[in-house]
């Protein structure tokens, strides 16, 4: 798994497996490229698939605060030292905004776009103010507080006891660092709202959300697939938020089938 040097402060960690059309995946919040391990498998017989560590998640590093900008402005560096421009983008949750902003800046640089249980909008006041309370959680308790407090919205009650989601995602969230959080937190609480930017996305766009999405529900996805022009729907019977973790096959297929599609 190779790691990329963006400046002396900061590398980006990423796995890349596959030929042919570049299908780039960024994952959510608390997370790391680990919730695409299948997507990674399945589709990279079609498609040249790379899953990098945001910023500071995972085993990238960073020495600095981040936006939503910043780092899609540091995916779009790597993609340019890898030579995996253009490509089909697609994140998850928090990815998701990444994934928005990428669009709206280097749209040049993208053939399509994936937005996987995120949504548009902005944080709403009220927003903002759960997101100030994990802060301070995160620096009084640590990862491990945080992640028990988001655990039950992140996957549909049904996957809750199954090992090999649950248990993975919990491993998974539970190895964010604090200061990786707070600073997330902070992104995406200050991050921009892109709803009237969606109608000028003019590359074609997939959106997924789970049937039981609690964090993104089904109505937002509806919404932004009423304003992007180019744009389907895909809702996952018995998912919650982690889609790809809870409904692999489902996820691999409705991307291989859109990504297929799109030119370039």
């Amino acid at each position: 798994m190779p790691t990329i040097s963006l400046d002396r402060n900061k590398t980006i960690r990423y796995d890349e497996r596959g030929t042919g059309k570049p299908l780039v995946l960024l994952h959510g919040f608390p997370l790391d490229s680990r919730v695409f391990d299948r997507q990674l498998e399945d589709l990279s017989r079609e498609f040249r698939v790379i899953v990098p560590d945001l910023t500071s998640f995972g085993q990238s590093t960073c020495d600095s605060p981040f936006t939503i900008s910043s780092l899609a402005h540091d995916i779009r560096k790597l993609l340019a030292q890898i030579q995996a421009l253009p490509c089909v983008l697609g994140g998850l949750s928090m990815g998701g905004y990444v994934a928005l902003a990428f669009a709206k800046e280097h749209p040049m640089d993208l053939t399509g776009l994936i937005l996987i249980d995120t949504r548009a909008e902005g944080d709403t006041p009220e927003g903002r103010q759960k997101r100030n309370q994990m802060i301070e959680l995160v620096r009084s308790k640590g990862s491990g507080a945080v992640s028990e407090q988001m655990f039950p919205n992140m996957i549909a009650a049904e996957h809750a006891s199954d090992p090999r989601i649950a248990g993975e995602l919990r491993r998974i969230m539970e190895s964010c660092p604090p200061r990786t959080i707070e600073c997330a937190c902070v992104a995406m609480r200050d991050r921009d709202d892109y709803t009237s930017f969606l109608p000028s996305i003019a590359v074609p766009t997939l959106i997924i959300v789970g049937e039981k999405d609690a964090i993104t529900p089904k109505k937002l996805a509806e919404q932004m697939n009423r304003d992007i022009p180019r744009s389907k729907l895909v809702v996952i019977p018995d998912a919650g938020h982690m889609t790809p973790m809870e409904k692999p096959e489902e996820v691999s297929r409705a991307i291989r089938e859109f990504a297929s599609n799109v030119q370039g």
